[in-house]
């Protein structure tokens, strides 16, 4: 059976199952209606009826208080009562009001109690018959066209964001491209090349500097000789570029008291650090000049970048988005054939997928 035709089926089986379910509920309600009356009228009953004379003082006020929270307790259990689903919401209050009465409340009218607690009990009896007749007639509720409303709107929001994120993709492609062009027109690839270099020649030169020194510190440290600038050659050799002309008179000094392969070093530092700490001087102004020529560029494509950096931020959230739509759509086209399984059992036959 196509579905259509099956929810066809459907719908005719639920309206003549709704015609059975109210006439379960009038058969039903009428007769609660009467055991109600019923329980009424023993409630009044028990209300009038005389304490007998014989009954001790005590006790007669005990039963008196009990007859008063019992019968006041059956009246509020009672009141708003007017069908069958209402009785089964307070048949948890009557239950407890089945057990409910007062130990000398039950010695001293023990038949008008055990008559309310019987019409108690055909109460519930009657309501679980009511429910179980209903359990017979009912239809299982399908929701098959509320799911299938619910499956096409989901994939009408999948496909809108999908375009949503195709436009957002030619967006950051095309602020991309205009980023590059930008980088290149300014001749940024050419100005972080020549960076580079001078960063490696400048950390080239202080390392050749350092290492030259660096062989003078364990004859320095041997010689304790307690100045000031022994002790930060000890401890650091780039005193050489930091201090070089106090450097170099230390070194003067010292040189007479190194061996051979030390005195190697003390010349060549003697030799060359003037030249070498001029160096240094020329290129870190010269990197320093093209570090802020470099920043000067990232300055002017801050606009494009920011701009670059906001579609990838939407794009993070409509990938978010997607995805969560499309789990929906997993869970609702689950959710779709469990129903059409209980519409295939509620008209009794197979339904073309």
């Amino acid at each position: 059976m196509r579905l259509e035709q099956a929810l066809k089926e459907y719908e005719k089986r639920k309206r003549k199952a709704t015609k059975e379910r109210e006439g379960v509920e009038r058969k039903h309600n009428k007769r609660m209606e009467k055991l109600i009356k019923e329980l009424i009228r023993r409630i009044d009953t028990l209300e009038r009826r005389d304490i007998p004379k014989d009954v001790d003082g005590n006790i007669r006020k005990i039963v008196t208080a009990e007859r008063r929270n019992y019968v006041t307790a059956l009246r509020n259990a009672l009141n708003g009562i007017n069908d069958m689903e209402s009785l089964g919401k307070r048949l948890p209050d009557l239950a407890k009001l089945h057990v409910g009465h007062g130990k000398y409340l039950l010695i001293i009218f023990e038949k008008d109690v055990y008559a309310i607690n019987r019409l108690l009990k055909e109460l519930n009896e009657e309501y679980m018959d009511y429910y179980n007749e209903l359990a017979e007639k009912g239809l299982e509720e399908v929701n098959v066209e509320e799911i299938m409303g619910e499956i096409e709107k989901t994939r009408e929001d999948i496909k809108r964001t999908e375009e949503e994120l195709r436009k957002l993709k030619r967006r950051l492609s095309e602020a991309e491209i205009a980023l590059e062009e930008f980088y290149h027109e300014s001749g940024l690839e050419e100005i972080e090349r020549e960076a580079k270099a001078l960063r490696l020649k400048v950390k080239g030169t202080e390392m050749e500097v350092r290492s030259k020194a660096s062989k003078l510190q364990k004859p320095v440290k041997r010689m304790r000789l307690g100045e000031e600038i022994a002790e930060e050659l000890v401890h650091d050799s780039s005193i050489a570029l930091r201090e070089p002309e106090k450097f170099l008179r230390f070194v003067r000094k010292i040189e007479p008291k190194l061996d051979p392969k030390q005195r190697k070093a003390a010349r060549w530092l003697l030799e060359n650090l003037p030249r070498k700490v001029e160096e240094l001087n020329y290129e870190k102004k010269k990197l320093e000049e093209i570090e802020n020529h470099r920043e000067d560029i990232l300055a002017g494509s801050a606009s494009i970048e920011d701009e670059i950096r906001r579609i990838k931020s939407l794009m993070d959230e409509k990938g978010k988005e997607l995805k969560k739509l499309k789990n929906r759509l997993e869970h609702l086209e689950r959710e779709l054939e469990d129903e059409i399984k209980k519409l295939e059992k509620a008209v009794g036959t197979n339904i073309e997928r």
